[in-house]
């Protein structure tokens, strides 16, 4: 990003960090035990650089800049080449096009995101500039005063669409509300409890727990068995898709210690470097030891906080069986005299036992079908807003108790259920007075997706090259894409041994 975006600005700085820093601590009135504070510090603190033996520079990998990118089209429906001068950006991009420049008409549904460099190397992005301005539009028109969307081909966890939003203040960097953990991971968290108990033979998808209260906080007594009161009882598949705090609390207080959530939690990027073209702020989950304490962290009330890339990643998990591979926006590098630059494919790697990312995965479907996200999917009759699909997903919603007071609200999933190709993000935060949830603007975006599939699927082919940006040509019978298809597929990867199970050593985090 150019430096005057490279951060928060001003006064907006002061407030962002001020208002979501600590959101983590104050989301609910349970105090945080002490001995968790010295951790918390280095969690998202930045590596030290040994300034005595600097990395060599790279010619691309430290230049790429959401703010440079321009629409750059291409004929789809010849593939003729486009000369790399016909570029052009929309909106203020085009406000600001010099005096005397004629404004170039590019449709961004037959364009892609290209970055000059100025020294002759070319940066190809995997965002598709549709359903990039399609969430920032659903942000504008709803008036959120922050947003954020991130939209993952499954194929190989290509970036469709990155957009972060802030109205409450501009000042703010919209690529950093998408890859810093500024708000609470809430009730997504659950999946990653459910995927401990099922990945550590600890419970089944309908394992029962008696309960009642607890439908907005959670008190210790409320966490004792009490059969005279207890008479509300529900699995653990309708504690996620309805996301029942005391099924999970409980369970993870019954079944799961400190070491096994902290495994699981790691395993699914909370408290690991995330690689990725831009710098990906650790996700704290920082599990405590006091077994009450713990439950509540289970459940999702504190200590663990995402970034909506890490989110959308998480979802994806689930969506691949278990396997993770990280995320990239740029889809090629090419350099000044033609040549292909491009690096390799992160590679992917099994995280979670095949089973029980499935079955976790069938219990998110329930959270659109007959749960928390049930009425933006589905009309008072009962008929899908999205016919052509399922989605599965995983709503979370906290409250701040200090000032902004914002809502801090999630859907996390994929789609189609029954045959993934995207794993989403939407992370709102949102005034007492909303205007739309976070599971909205998803269905929407599964929408226009769904209508926008066909061209991205013939967009992903399309190349740089010295002459502009064009699409390879096509068998005439088989309509086959008639060029190398690396980047369409993952290397291989040896996979990774499954989330340890209890009997595995693993050693404790200090605190």
């Amino acid at each position: 990003m150019s430096e005057s975006r490279s951060s928060f600005g001003g006064l907006g700085a002061v407030f962002f960090l001020a208002a979501f820093g600590a959101i983590a601590f104050f989301v609910q009135r349970q105090r945080s035990p002490e001995d968790l504070d010295a951790v918390r510090k280095p969690v998202t603190a930045l590596p030290e650089v040994d300034e005595a033996d600097p990395a060599p520079p790279v010619p691309w990998q430290d230049r790429v800049s959401l703010d440079a990118m321009q629409l750059t089209p291409l004929d789809r429906a010849t593939g003729d080449i486009v000369e790399a001068g016909a570029t052009a950006t929309t909106g203020e991009g085009a406000a600001e096009a010099g005096a005397g420049e004629a404004a170039i008409e590019v449709d961004p549904d037959r364009s892609r995101f290209v970055q000059g460099l100025g020294d002759g190397h070319q940066l190809l992005f995997t965002l598709d500039p549709v359903m990039q301005e399609s969430a920032l539009t659903i942000f504008r028109n709803r008036e959120v005063p922050y947003g954020a969307a991130v939209i993952l081909d499954l194929r190989d966890n290509s970036v469709l669409t990155f957009a972060g939003y802030s109205k409450m203040d501009p000042q703010v960097d919209p690529l950093e509300i998408l890859t810093t953990a500024w708000a609470p991971s809430a009730s997504t968290f659950k999946l990653i409890t459910a995927a401990s108990l099922l990945a550590n033979d600890k419970a089944e998808p309908d394992s029962r727990e008696c309960f009642h209260g607890g439908l907005h906080g959670i008190t210790d007594d409320l966490l004792k068995d009490n059969p005279g009161a207890d008479t509300r009882c529900e699995t653990l598949s309708s504690a996620i898709a309805h996301s029942y705090n005391l099924v999970i609390a409980k369970l993870a207080l019954k079944h799961l210690d400190q070491a096994t959530l902290v495994d699981t939690a790691q395993a699914l990027g909370y408290e690991t470097d995330i690689p990725f073209e831009f710098p990906i702020e650790r996700s704290p989950a920082l599990i405590p030891t006091d077994a009450g304490a713990r439950a509540k962290v289970a459940a999702g009330f504190w200590h663990v906080d995402a970034s909506p890339i890490h989110a959308a990643l998480i979802a994806s998990v689930f969506a691949r069986e278990g396997k993770f591979q990280a995320p990239h926006l740029v889809a090629q590098v090419m350099g000044p005299s033609g040549e292909d630059l491009t690096p390799a494919l992160p590679p992917s790697q099994r995280v979670l036992p095949k089973s029980a990312a499935i079955e976790v995965a069938k219990m998110m479907l329930g959270t659109t079908t007959s749960g928390t996200a049930k009425k933006s999917f589905y009309d008072a009759q009962g008929t899908p807003f999205v016919p052509e699909a399922k989605v599965a997903g995983k709503t979370g919603s906290l409250t701040g108790k200090r000032p902004p007071n914002l809502n801090y609200n999630w859907f996390i999933g994929f789609a189609p259920a029954e045959d993934p190709q995207i794993a989403f993000a939407v992370l709102l935060a949102n005034e007492p007075q909303w205007r739309i949830k976070a599971h909205y603007a998803a269905r929407r975006l599964v929408q226009i997706w769904l209508t926008r599939r066909e061209a991205i699927d013939e967009l992903r082919h399309a190349r740089l090259t010295p002459e502009g940006l064009r699409l390879p040509p096509r068998d005439p019978e088989t309509g086959i894409v008639m060029a190398d298809a690396k980047k369409d597929e993952a290397p291989a990867a040896p996979e990774l041994p499954p989330v340890p199970g209890p009997t595995a050593a693993t050693p404790t985090p200090a605190g």
